[in-house]
């Protein structure tokens, strides 16, 4: 596959997840879950040339999509698209938070079209197990936390409601959100916990040293730190409610801080690889 057939099937997903965006949408202001049913479906075919794409670049550079923003913008918005996908078959009110995860998974795709496509050889220090993990577990990572804030997004919309109505009703109990928000968010710190015990050692092969203070780094151990302290708060101080699916609202944006906005924007290791 050469890159102009490539960037056409990323542009066609890219097209489905932004149409699935609008519907999902459109289905919750309007409160028509068949709306909501049929963006998902939109969705789900978006994923089809979207994972051809992806394989045909894999095969054609000899790697996986983790060398710059363009594959790494991609292959996240694809796992999350896959396990949002997954979950949703075991959480069936999940799909009314299609509204927020279907937009975040539609601008991943725009942010990272928005990036070269330059074909990047593997450097001699990306060739490690290590690093392989520390990818797959980040972008598992980044996968939960976007459901734990979807979940946070629908209890506060229960929540504010004064009278339930036929589509606040098939959501579940304040109580069932509550825990969900909490289990997502304990997934994703677990992830997040491998995902730098990974790139630790990745590090001190690939640099002699397995802990350098730079800002991706400082960051990334800064997020570790606000959901350790959120479980912290909530085993025990019983921070549950409301001030758990706010305090996840912000602690899901410091974490889409660190780990996409702090590499673009600034000088990090990490910028050796992960090219603009």
């Amino acid at each position: 596959m050469d890159i102009n057939t490539e960037v056409l099937l990323h542009w066609l997903a890219t097209t489905a997840y932004g149409l699935s965006s609008v519907g999902a949408i459109v289905g919750f202001v309007f409160k028509r879950e068949k709306i909501i049913d049929t963006a998902l479906w939109i969705g789900l075919l978006g994923l089809l040339p979207h994972t051809v794409a992806i394989g045909g670049r894999w095969l054609r550079v000899g790697h996986g999509p983790y060398i710059n923003m363009y594959e790494v913008m991609s292959s996240d918005a694809w796992v999350a698209m896959v396990f949002y996908l997954l979950i949703q078959l075991r959480f069936k009110f999940l799909k009314k938070a299609a509204p927020v995860i279907m937009s975040l998974i539609f601008l991943s795709m725009g942010f990272g079209l928005m990036s070269t496509r330059d074909e990047i050889p593997l450097p001699p220090s990306l060739r490690s197990y290590w690093l392989v993990l520390h990818v797959i577990f980040a972008k598992l990572c980044s996968a939960s936390l976007l459901v734990a804030f979807g979940c946070a997004g629908l209890y506060l919309y229960k929540n504010s409601r004064k009278e339930e109505t036929g589509f606040t009703e098939k959501l579940p109990s304040l109580q069932r959100l509550d825990l969900l928000i909490y289990r997502f968010n304990a997934l994703g710190f677990a992830f997040l916990t491998i995902m730098i015990i990974a790139g630790s050692i990745w590090a001190n092969n690939a640099w002699g040293r397995y802990w350098a203070f730079d800002p991706v780094e400082t960051w990334s151990l800064i997020t570790w730190l606000a959901y350790g302290l959120f479980l912290h708060l909530r085993l025990n101080r019983q921070w549950t409610g409301r001030r758990s699916a706010y305090v996840t609202l912000f602690i899901f944006t410091l974490s889409v801080l660190s780990f996409f906005f702090i590499p673009y924007f600034l000088k990090t290791v990490h910028s050796e690889y992960l090219v603009r």
